[in-house]
């Protein structure tokens, strides 16, 4: 049985460069998790949105599905993507263990 996972993808800009991004980590997360076994029941992307934006709503719809759903993994392509604050960072990082969430980055810290 497929553990479920949610892609996260941001970029701080909104233009073409960034579409391009946004498509690369969105390309390289989905590999990850068919390479190792998760079904991506939700694909979250932002452009336009700082990393230190802590009410993005990209990042509410996150929290929520976790919420609703029985979530294994987040995937992202770096922790910045989620956060650029440590303590925020931190924080989120308290959350997803609260609700034994593993955050998969694919470039590690």
């Amino acid at each position: 049985m497929m553990s479920n996972a949610i892609i996260y993808c941001r970029s701080a800009t909104a233009d073409q460069q960034s579409d391009a991004q946004l498509s690369r980590q969105k390309e390289d997360c989905l590999a990850y998790a068919r390479a190792h076994g998760y079904e991506v029941i939700e694909i979250i992307s932002e452009a336009g949105f700082s990393g230190l934006d802590q009410s993005r709503q990209g990042l509410q719809k996150l929290f929520a599905l976790c919420d609703e759903n029985e979530i294994k993994a987040v995937i992202t392509r770096d922790i910045e993507r989620l956060s650029r604050d440590r303590h925020h960072f931190n924080n989120l990082m308290q959350a997803f263990a609260d609700k034994r969430i593993e955050l998969v980055t694919l470039n590690r810290f």
